[in-house]
């Protein structure tokens, strides 16, 4: 396990298409945050990056591992 930090771009506020950084002890701690943070009106998931700036997980990865599961169809028979 190495630290990582989850980048986030933020939409709205003073700070509105700057980065924001928050550090994680593992990819895997990022990620399930990253979950709770998935479809914010806030911000967007950017990236999971190593602590000198090299990019683990780019965005659409990261997207895709955040996203809730679909909703299997449900088959129905009349």
């Amino acid at each position: 396990m190495q630290p990582v930090r989850l980048v986030l771009l933020l939409l709205t506020g003073p700070r509105e298409g700057e980065n924001d950084f928050l550090e994680f002890p593992s990819v895997e701690e990022a990620v399930i945050y990253g979950r709770e943070l998935f479809g914010s009106s806030r911000l967007q998931l950017e990236a999971i990056e190593e602590l000198n700036g090299r990019t683990l997980i780019a965005y659409d990865y990261l997207n895709d591992l955040c996203r809730p599961p679909q909703a299997e169809p449900q088959l129905r028979y009349g």
